[in-house]
């Protein structure tokens, strides 16, 4: 039996480690077809380190990965996200890492999991598995912006979701759930939608404008909302057509705001005054 993508007479075990975290238990190296004899001198090189019996890594091993073999245990919740390419609002401090029994060390964020763990490489969840946990644990927004972009491009559905949240106790799960949409290009997006419709704007997402093109959001009718994430401006064209498009906005009678990734994250409060004080302030007189 050869490894995937290769025969053992051209792959190394540290080419395996490389291809899956960095980190994997000594009964996935031998499955792939590596003998101990190949084990063995990979970490006599030092290459490849054994820290813990049965368990072999590269020194820039995934240290999640590394932790969660180390507990018989697998990585979830926002500590995937990476892994699925999930949006996240922040970097956890702490793995959340899924077993079955409770001997988790304090400093993880202990999650419960009744399958198999042992079979799983790399030690993450399934995308199922890691959703339900993110809405069991997370603030609603976090859990929101990881759910939304799975949803988004079609990697989960809402209804099987809510089949595994039964029950009163899944109560606040199952809100989150409801403030699912599709459409949002980003998580600023997905944050922005909420704070606009909790404060009592009426919202349009996505909406094209005839002469302008899509716009992320039409509030009350009449004022264009544009979300600018991290990279916004670093491309010339795209920063001559926003120009182009506020303008044309202006021109035929919508007003237009833009934010960025600090004024939704960080200045929400100061951002949803602005546009209520816009809304609020009639057209100057003609020139």
């Amino acid at each position: 039996m050869h490894p995937r993508g290769g025969t053992l007479d051209h792959m190394q075990p540290t080419d395996f480690l490389a291809r899956h975290g960095g980190v994997a238990r000594l009964a996935h190296l031998r499955r792939a077809g590596f003998t101990r004899g190949q084990i063995g001198r990979a970490v006599d090189s030092g290459i490849m380190q054994n820290p813990r019996h049965g368990i072999y890594r590269l020194p820039q091993a995934n240290e999640n990965f590394v932790r969660a073999y180390e507990a018989n245990a697998a990585v979830t919740c926002i500590s995937a996200a990476e892994h699925y390419a999930l949006w996240t609002l922040r970097t956890p401090g702490q793995p959340h890492l899924a077993a079955c029994h409770r001997r988790l060390e304090g400093r993880v964020l202990p999650h419960r999991f009744s399958g198999n763990i042992s079979t799983l490489h790399p030690p993450v969840l399934p995308l199922k598995d890691v959703l339900v946990h993110a809405l069991q644990c997370l603030p609603e927004l976090e859990a929101l912006v990881m759910v939304e972009c799975a949803f988004g491009r079609g990697d989960i559905d809402l209804d099987f979701l809510r089949r595994l949240l039964p029950g009163t106790r899944n109560g606040r799960a199952s809100a989150v759930l409801d403030l699912v949409e599709r459409g949002s290009d980003s998580l600023l997006e997905t944050v922005a939608r909420v704070l606009f419709r909790r404060h009592g704007f009426e919202v349009r997402t996505q909406v094209y404008l005839a002469g302008i093109g899509y716009v992320d959001f039409l509030l009350n009718g009449c004022l264009i909302v544009e979300i600018d994430g991290v990279g916004f401006h670093l491309s010339k064209p795209q920063f001559k057509k926003d120009i182009r498009r506020n303008n044309v906005g202006a021109a035929t009678g919508y007003r237009v705001l833009r934010y960025l990734y600090e004024d939704v994250l960080h200045r929400p409060e100061e951002m949803l005054a602005q546009i209520r004080l816009t809304l609020a302030t009639p057209p100057r007189m003609p020139c």
